[in-house]
């Protein structure tokens, strides 16, 4: 039997990925009907931003760092919660004190399936403190390229 070796080139699956001016991953194009390196070149003809990449692409977990020549796919950076996330009481004055990274954020609060409080903050900290016993999720939306992160409060 003879074991004939491709070439690396024709190993590698190249991956379209479209992005926006902040290098926010709109799009990621695994495979296609015309080669990648033809569609690249006409994204490029019609001014649409993108990269080819060799291998696959999490659209929830990657960004493109626009500011390396060339650009280049990086995993997203965690939002930082520092502080002790503990059960608080319903008395509205027990409360967590929280710092996140980075400092500038919305914050949006759900109880029940239902968003009852968005406030953006400039300053990287949370107060939070309630008089309604219940579960609440508390998600933190940062500008690109960071994750959501979130976490539990529950109240008693």
């Amino acid at each position: 039997m003879l074991n004939v070796d491709e070439p690396g080139a024709l190993n590698k699956t190249k991956t379209l990925v479209r992005h926006d001016a902040n290098g926010f991953i709109t799009q990621v194009i695994l495979e296609a009907a015309r080669p990648m390196d033809e569609i690249s070149k006409s994204f490029a003809e019609a001014g649409i931003d993108h990269i080819l990449y060799d291998g696959p692409v999490d659209i929830k977990e990657a960004y493109i760092d626009l500011s390396q020549d060339p650009p280049a796919v990086l995993p997203k950076p965690d939002v930082v919660i520092s502080g002790e996330i503990r059960p608080i009481k319903a008395d509205g004055v027990d409360a967590l004190h929280l710092a996140v990274q980075p400092e500038k954020f919305t914050v949006y609060v759900w109880y029940d399936g239902k968003l009852v409080h968005q406030e953006d903050v400039a300053d990287g900290k949370i107060e939070f403190a309630i008089d309604q016993a219940g579960a609440f999720r508390v998600t933190i939306v940062a500008a690109q390229p960071y994750k959501v992160g979130a976490f539990e409060v529950v109240v008693q």
